[in-house]
């Protein structure tokens, strides 16, 4: 036998795989933990867990009931557990709370709450009802299909928010926000150094600020929209397209005007960052 089908034995013997299946009997919720690797979550139609996990000899995956929650973590023989790979089905019904430190977290096609943090890592969350809330201090965020109340924090990575409704509160300290056929009511998001765009409705009676630092804000009016705008950026430049805006924007001032019956608030401020708002 060649050394390299030897050496494919032996990393093949290394790997481990991890497959259990757990009736819900009562479960409403699933937790996992996972130190780094993947964690991805998606839907199926029968009332049990299945857990599937790929990881080293040392490490072996405990999967725990606590009264209502089905808990899963992974735990080593000797020192803590590294890295491993989770893939979960799960009923759409179950809420969520997955935690990873150097992990990547895909959820698709459930319909509880989630929620879902990473140190550094992709997050890419597509459904998610009532409360959604999802954290990356490195990697892109995706959340998609959404309603309820949606909470995004990102630090260097971007952040996407696509079709989703409901009130969005969105943070990044250097990322870029961007918003993609959104319908909310309540819209709060900051950026410290990212670029803000926001492609939503703007509904009766809604309030909506939208602030950054260094970086750019883009709001898309949608035709019938009634508003009114509050802009305000120090050093950076403000234009318009929309009925009702000024002609000119004075630099340094606040300046307000209105849109159709003015119903919804929308605020906007920079300090060194352009300001666009423009008809869709």
């Amino acid at each position: 036998m060649s050394s390299l089908t030897l050496g494919a034995l032996f990393a093949l013997a290394m790997v481990q795989q991890t497959d259990t299946v757990i009736a819900l009997n009562g479960a409403v919720r699933l937790d996992v933990e996972a130190p780094g690797g993947s964690i991805t979550v998606t839907a199926w139609d029968r009332p049990e867990v299945r857990i599937q996990a790929t990881h080293a000899s040392r490490t072996f995956v405990e999967v725990a009931r606590r009264g209502s929650t089905i808990h899963v973590e992974a735990e080593a023989r000797r020192g803590p557990a590294t890295i491993v790979d989770y893939t979960i089905s799960a009923p759409a019904s179950l809420d969520l709370s997955l935690d990873g430190f150097y992990a990547n977290i895909t959820v698709e096609g459930m319909n509880g709450e989630v929620s879902a943090e990473t140190m550094q890592g992709k997050i890419r969350v597509v459904g998610g009802r009532g409360s959604v809330k999802v954290s990356s201090v490195q990697g892109e965020i995706v959340v998609e299909g959404a309603q309820g109340r949606l909470e995004v924090e990102g630090v260097t990575g971007p952040v996407r928010i696509l079709r989703s409704s409901g009130e969005v509160y969105a943070e990044s300290v250097g990322g870029n926000i961007d918003m993609e056929d959104v319908r909310a009511r309540v819209v709060d998001v900051g950026t410290v150094g990212g670029r803000i765009r926001y492609a939503g409705s703007l509904e009766e009676g809604g309030r909506y600020f939208f602030g950054s630092h260094g970086g750019s804000v883009e709001i898309s009016v949608p035709d019938g929209a009634g508003a009114t705008f509050n802009v305000a950026s120090v050093h950076g430049s403000v234009r318009s397209d929309v009925a009702g805006a000024p002609q000119r924007f004075e630099p340094g001032q606040r300046t307000s005007f209105s849109v159709g019956n003015g119903s919804a608030l929308v605020e906007v401020e920079t300090f060194g960052g352009r300001i666009a708002i423009t008809r869709r």
